[in-house]
């Protein structure tokens, strides 16, 4: 049998998926590696977290403050 290693990325959609993982890996199925995440990595773990009109409004706030100066 034929063992080849791959490497994945996951995105961790719910809090109990990093201890099912942390599982695999204390059973020696899988190990887990920290990286370093960037920021477009930042940008998309946080996409969709608030809506589109709360987002229009910040950005126009934003806006707004940046006239002023």
């Amino acid at each position: 049998m034929v063992i080849t290693m791959k490497t994945v990325t996951v995105e961790l959609i719910n809090e109990h998926a990093l201890q099912l993982l942390q599982d695999l890996e204390k059973a020696e199925l899988i190990r887990l590696v920290d990286t370093v995440e960037s920021k477009t990595g930042i940008s998309r773990r946080f996409r969709g977290k608030i809506s589109t009109q709360t987002a229009q409004s910040l950005l126009d706030q934003l806006e707004k403050l940046r006239g002023e100066w």
